[in-house]
């Protein structure tokens, strides 16, 4: 394993079969998130955000998986730019009033200041908790 920091709030896990399999997990559990593949990224957070020297916003994350034939890159980001990307393909999908709503809530962000743009991210993701319970 592997990390570099690619840009602030921005860190880059590089993992190998090899690590994959002394961990138990195979990459099927990485991309359909299954329990162990869950406990595995949720440990190369920890270990990815513990090798920068700053506190991390704890919001706005977001994850992307690179594959590459002799690793696999778990890109993990709490930048608001990242986030507002994921924003953009979730507004894609949608359809209707809805996606006009959410299109809305991604224009407000892109417009804010970094800190009032993560306010409305946490209240965002808070109220995505509260759905999902």
């Amino acid at each position: 394993m592997h990390i570099e920091e690619i840009e602030r709030y921005k860190v880059a896990c590089y993992v190998t079969r090899v690590d994959l399999k002394q961990h138990g997990i195979t990459i099927e559990d990485l991309v359909d998130r299954t329990p162990l593949g869950q406990m595995f990224i949720k440990k190369a957070v920890e270990l990815s955000k513990g090798c920068t020297e700053y506190e991390w916003p704890h919001c706005a994350y977001s994850m992307q998986m690179e594959f590459y034939p002799k690793e696999i890159a778990l890109i993990f980001s709490e930048r608001v730019d990242d986030y507002i990307y994921n924003l953009r393909q979730t507004a894609m999908v949608l359809s209707g009033e809805q996606a006009a709503q959410f299109q809305h809530l991604v224009d407000i962000i892109c417009v804010s200041e970094e800190e009032e743009a993560r306010e409305l991210i946490r209240s965002f993701e808070e109220n995505m908790r509260q759905i999902q319970q």
